[in-house]
């Protein structure tokens, strides 16, 4: 059975393919991103448009991320189900179903809402976090 696995190291991309035999390494630079969350993004545009791809997977803990993923669902063409927190507290989210039962326009609104209670490239106002403003709206 076939296996694709990208790897990212600072501007590098890489798409590995493979199977119990051999493994092939293909540059892949139409995903460069020197934002770590914006290159998650990327990568699941990219790997929706595979003709293999059945869902996108991602795995992470971060706010962050699933912020982006839900404002960029229409981007990404197939389900898209976000993996997050660990041990036993570990849950799987579907981000498809999740986008569709919330209007564009609050989507389009969380990267604004992202940027304002502070990602990782930029600071927030004390006391102000991300909770409370997703409450808000």
């Amino acid at each position: 059975m076939n296996k694709e696995r990208f790897f990212v190291n600072e501007k590098v991309c890489e798409l590995l393919t493979g199977n119990q035999r051999s493994v092939n390494s293909i540059l892949v630079p139409d995903l460069y991103s020197s934002h770590s969350h914006s290159r998650i993004t990327l990568h699941c545009m990219y790997a929706s448009q595979q003709p293999t791809t059945e869902r996108v997977n991602v795995r992470s803990p971060d706010l962050d991320v699933f912020l982006l993923l839900l404002s960029f669902s229409d981007a990404i063409s197939k389900p898209l189900i976000f993996d997050t927190s660990s041990g036993n507290n570990r849950r799987q989210l579907n981000i498809t179903d999740l986008a569709a039962t919330i209007s564009k326009r609050l989507r389009d609104a969380i990267i604004g809402l992202h940027a304002f209670t502070g990602c990782d490239s930029t600071s927030c106002f004390a006391g102000k976090g991300k909770l409370k403003a997703l409450k808000m709206i």
